[in-house]
């Protein structure tokens, strides 16, 4: 496979969180491989927290090489290892307002086909979001007052305080109104979640309402996020998802490229997400 093409982006909407300027929407494009008599399904992805589009290369290869075009995002304030803020880690909800960017722009300037949304870890919040997942307004309010609502990073064991201090400066209600709002985009025709996070404080009527057609992987043994309140809980409370783990002793990185020992687990992942995106993406092709 070729080198990805690099898109930068820009939602004119909302600025940077650094400097002057809009908010990038840095975005890897891999085009199909193999053209076809149609325009091609699109797949856009989005990354764990901290982590990059990179990551995930190894899925965009492959759906690549079977005929997608797919597009995968570097979450502003979120990337390794250039662009790391703590907005980045603590406002989450920004990140599907990315994918809807990139769906305005691939739609306006090349002919993609329906869409879909993979996300790993919290890209696979971000995903449930542009499917129609939201925050729960009283578990958002719990967490703010220093519940433990969410697990504790272990790289990050001072979030909470990091957390109060942004929302103080950027003010509770600006914050909360957008981490409260609903980021459904109706283009998003399925959805993949892999190894997904921050279950435990999104509102279960939010994912029960969702009516798209929703694949969901875990491993048993992850050791980030725990599969009884994440991959269990999405799968469990969306309707007819189809999620289950990949392997009792498969843990969290399993999932992203830079694990050498996870490959039979991407091989995996690969041999169901595959035919689920042709299934509903390319009319069963």
């Amino acid at each position: 496979m070729g080198a990805a093409e690099i898109l930068d982006l820009y939602d004119e909407t909302r600025p940077a969180w650094r400097g002057a300027g809009p908010r990038p929407v840095r975005t890897h494009l891999w085009r199909p491989a193999r053209k076809g008599a149609v325009p091609p399904p699109l797949i856009v992805v989005s990354h764990g927290s901290g982590g990059a589009a990179a990551d995930l290369s190894w899925l965009a290869e492959a759906l690549s090489g079977e005929g997608l075009m797919v597009a995968a995002v570097d979450h502003h304030g979120n990337t390794h290892p250039d662009d790391l803020l703590p907005e980045g880690f603590s406002f989450w909800w920004e990140r599907p307002r990315d994918l809807t960017v990139v769906v305005d722009h691939l739609q306006s300037a090349e002919h993609v086909g329906a869409a879909g949304v993979v996300g790993y870890s919290l890209g696979g919040y971000t995903a449930a979001a542009v499917l129609g997942a939201r925050i729960d307004a009283g578990k958002l309010h719990r967490l703010y007052a220093g519940e433990p609502v969410l697990p504790i990073p272990p790289d990050r064991p001072n979030i909470a305080a990091e957390t109060a201090e942004l929302v103080s400066g950027y003010g509770r209600e600006t914050v909360e109104t957008s981490a409260l709002a609903d980021y459904r985009d109706e283009r998003f025709m399925a959805g993949v979640l892999l190894a997904p996070a921050i279950c435990p404080i999104l509102d279960g009527a939010s994912l029960a309402a969702i009516r798209r057609p929703v694949l969901v992987r875990w491993g048993d043994n992850d050791e980030v996020e725990a599969p009884v309140d994440n991959g269990r809980r999405y799968t469990r409370l969306i309707p007819d998802a189809n999620g289950h783990s990949v392997g009792e002793h498969v843990g969290h990185f399993e999932f992203s490229g830079w694990h050498e020992p996870g490959a039979p687990v991407r091989a995996a992942v690969l041999a169901d997400v595959v035919p689920f995106f042709h299934r509903y993406l390319s009319g069963g092709s």
